[in-house]
């Protein structure tokens, strides 16, 4: 024991004091700010030695997942996994160890230490995650964040209030309480001048999602989810995807399988479309989108079935929820409509300057007829940008 607490201790001691009392937070430790570091590192390091069955009840179930996945495998096995969209919290506070020199994929391990420690019992806190419902909360919570991207805590409350009384599991004071102490609510909450808000994990920048709405001032309300649509949005994380089930979502999986993508390749490759077509704020994220049928693009036999293939892609990130549209889609909002019907502001025109509106029209082979209708070649029009 004396080793492995030694481990533990040494690694926990890397931390400034300020870090720990953010690790304390999350784990839910109880310990005062106000003692020393050093006994700040002894009595913490004692609570995740003495008490695993409690803290690991205190993680986001993506963390559990994932530290299954280790103990599985053993003490001192490597696992060599894909870069998520953020971090996990084991990895962020270096309970396990990892090695990210490969900009391929990340090379993940747990200690002999760590794995004595909580091999005995992550089996059932993963079960009691299941059966009390804490899990289907979190989902719902990530869900909902997923959807909207950006939440004020009053709208993210009455949702999530929505979601307890469609489950009826607990009232709602106690639901409340559980959830203002939930590891989302710790991991995902920040305030912004007067406001607090709540974010999706995956947002790096909330703020850039606040000043990006304004160019959208016409959508003044968000889209009303259902607690079953939270839930879809926020399980498989990180690898969240939306709307597969929708006759958009049918054809992006039928066309990705007949490309090739199978298993954890194509959730991997559907997640993508998902995260990129919220993100289509620039060119790099725009022409993202479609890399999975780019990369394809030899195996296709014609410009017509990469044309068909683009479409596809094309036609579902437009019918997606968006972050800068208060969890609209483009197709709700109408933009392509109201754009087409007017002579004076062509597709052309608006789109150069506004990335989200260029997902109308999906990239085609620079010698080819731009299909937005401009009469230019593509690469003179709409390719200029994508490019």
């Amino acid at each position: 024991m004396k080793q492995e607490q030694g481990i533990i201790f040494k690694t926990l001691d890397e931390f400034r004091k300020v870090e720990l009392e953010d690790i304390v937070h999350f784990f839910g430790a109880g310990l005062s700010s106000r003692m020393p570091k050093r006994d700040f590192v002894d009595m913490l390091g004692a609570y995740l030695i003495e008490k695993p069955k409690e803290w690991l009840g205190r993680m986001l179930e993506r963390d559990l997942r994932l530290l299954e996945r280790l103990v599985d495998a053993g003490p001192e096995t490597p696992l060599f996994l894909d870069y998520p969209d953020y971090p996990s919290v084991l990895e962020t506070v270096r309970l396990v160890h990892s090695d990210t020199s490969d900009p391929n994929f990340r090379k993940l391990w747990i200690g002999r230490e760590l794995y004595d420690i909580v091999a005995p019992h992550i089996v059932d806190v993963l079960a009691h995650g299941e059966e009390s419902g804490q899990f289907d909360c979190e989902r719902a919570a990530l869900g909902y964040l997923n959807l909207y991207g950006v939440l004020t805590l009053k709208e993210f409350f009455k949702r999530m209030l929505e979601f307890q009384a469609y489950e009826g599991r607990k009232d709602p004071v106690a639901f409340m309480t559980e959830l203002c102490e939930s590891p989302v609510m710790k991991l995902c909450r920040f305030d912004s001048g007067k406001h607090r808000y709540v974010s999706a994990p995956s947002i790096f920048d909330p703020q850039e999602i606040l000043t990006g709405r304004k160019k959208y001032a016409d959508v003044k309300n968000i889209k009303i989810f259902s607690p079953l649509e939270a839930l879809e949005a926020g399980s498989g994380s990180p690898l969240f995807v939306f709307g597969l089930n929708t006759p958009t979502g049918r054809e992006l999986v039928a066309m990705l399988q007949e490309l090739g993508y199978k298993g954890d390749d194509l959730v991997r490759e559907e997640h993508d479309i998902w995260m990129n077509s919220q993100r289509a704020m620039d060119e790099e994220s725009t022409e993202a989108i479609f890399q999975a049928v780019t990369r394809k693009q030899d195996s296709l036999a014609s410009f017509e079935s990469f044309n068909a293939c683009m479409q596809t892609v094309a036609a579902y990130a437009n019918s997606l929820p968006k972050w800068l549209l208060r969890g609209h889609s483009p197709d709700e909002v109408n933009y392509l409509k109201v754009i087409l019907q007017s002579e004076e502001d062509p597709i052309r025109d608006l789109s150069v300057n506004d990335p989200l509106l260029g997902l109308f029209v999906p990239p085609v082979p620079g010698h080819t007829p731009c299909p937005c209708g401009s009469g230019l070649l593509y690469r003179n029009c709409h390719g200029k940008r994508l490019n």
